[in-house]
């Protein structure tokens, strides 16, 4: 297994444009002991490299241990959750080697356990959701708040934002989801489903035509086509 095997706890892409070329890499981390690690990636064989290119422990305390990961789309940086908070890393990547830089980030180092982080496609906005149920989200990186929501959900589960930056979705373990407008600040909509139903993963479409959503369900898959302020729910 690369990277030495044992258990991982969570993952991310790492793409860099370098040279007019692309190169992929991606980054984990493992919970005993805490620690993320970045592993190269060769699209040949689609396989990762058997042994990490970086690698940093992050404590000796389970808490310490990382929960979520997620990279800015520059590639240079990343944001990972522990029980405790949010870190924040630098990566510096030389011609065969990767660094990890810790940074500060005073604002969310210490809002205790997020379930879902996440970057906006042009890098301009992150936002995370909380255990709590509680939604932040920031410009990136003054990390002016642009939304504060204690009570988004009652916890998270799932996260995503849209290719355009504009709309943010979200889902709580209640099986309850929304798709918020992130530049206003105020949830679009909440969407429909069966009492019997739970919306659990959601994901954007990223062929840059229309705004499609897509939502795992306990009955199955819906695509979602956002207009605006029109949601058209139809089962795929």
């Amino acid at each position: 297994m690369a990277g030495g095997g044992g258990k991982v706890a969570c993952a991310a892409w790492i793409r860099r444009r370098e040279d007019k070329a692309t190169r992929v890499f991606a980054v984990h981390g493992r919970p005993s002991p805490p620690a993320l690690e970045v592993l190269g990636f060769d699209s040949g064989s689609c396989s990762l490299s058997e042994e990490p290119l970086a690698r940093i422990v992050l404590g000796e305390d389970p808490d310490d241990a990382p929960l979520a990961v997620a990279v800015h789309p520059t590639g240079d940086e990343l944001v990972c959750t522990t029980a405790k908070g949010c870190r924040l890393f630098k990566l510096i990547f030389e011609e065969f080697t990767v660094r990890f830089i810790e940074s500060k980030a005073p604002a969310i180092e210490s809002v205790g356990l997020q379930k879902c982080v996440a970057f906006s496609t042009d890098g301009a906005k992150f936002a995370i959701g909380g255990e709590d149920g509680h939604l932040r989200i920031f410009h990136w990186p003054s990390m002016k708040v642009l939304l504060d929501e204690p009570n988004a959900h009652k916890s998270f589960r799932d996260m995503d934002i849209s290719l355009d930056s504009e709309f943010l979705v979200s889902s709580s373990t209640d099986g309850t989801a929304r798709i918020w407008k992130i530049n206003e600040g105020v949830p679009l909509v909440n969407l429909t489903r069966s009492s019997d139903e739970k919306i659990e993963c959601c994901r954007f479409s990223r062929d840059g035509m229309k705004p499609f959503l897509f939502c795992t369900v306990a009955k199955g898959m819906f695509s979602i086509q956002v207009k605006k302020r029109n949601v058209c729910i139809c089962p795929v």
